[in-house]
């Protein structure tokens, strides 16, 4: 199996606190270990290296959420370079987000581009199955008191749509009874 492939990077601090965070509504660690999953038995349909497919399927999102849907990906790869992972794992994970990234180059890429994919409707079916037994709605509390990026986000977004909502109704009412002038208030009329 892939196991003994990934063993030192299951170990890795890294990849121990993608438990914790937040991946489209579930754990990273669980979408990491489905392109894992999907990696190692796509390999060998594309004749790609299993050992690069899977390493990289388990670093492939790794610092995702430091950059954009097109720009993770690079992210993702300088980390595994900085890992000691080799150029064919990190030219993997570059590309792994096309059609909306850099096409792959590699046998590899296409693999891992597949795979996160099969991935990524694994954890939507996992998320919709989960929220008929609450199982979603629970793991979800739990990653938003665990990781901090995403409940601040959650709470910029929050903050955000509670302003917007005052500005509707202030602006339904008229704001005739508050004077301003320029970008200072001056006060009441």
């Amino acid at each position: 199996m892939y196991w003994e492939t990934i063993t030192d990077l299951l170990h890795h601090p890294r990849v121990i606190e993608t438990r914790y965070h937040m991946h489209h509504s579930v754990p990273k660690h669980d979408h990491l270990m489905r392109s894992v999953h999907f990696s190692y038995y796509l390999a060998p349909f594309f004749g790609a290296d299993q050992v690069t497919c899977v390493r990289a399927a388990l670093l492939h999102d790794l610092d995702s959420r430091y950059g954009t849907l097109t720009t993770h990906g690079a992210i993702a790869a300088r980390v595994a370079a900085e890992l000691g992972e080799p150029e064919a794992v990190s030219a993997a994970i570059i590309s792994h987000m096309y059609p909306f990234g850099p096409r792959p180059t590699t046998r590899e890429g296409w693999v891992l581009a597949v795979a996160d994919k099969l991935a990524s409707l694994a954890d939507l079916s996992a998320f919709i199955g989960g929220l008929f037994s609450g199982r979603s709605l629970h793991i979800r509390r739990q990653l938003c008191k665990s990781d901090p990026f995403y409940a601040s986000r959650r709470a910029r977004r929050r903050h955000r749509r509670l302003i917007s909502s005052l500005w509707r109704r202030l602006g339904r009412k008229g704001l005739s009874w508050w004077r301003f002038d320029g970008r200072e208030t001056v006060g009441r009329v």
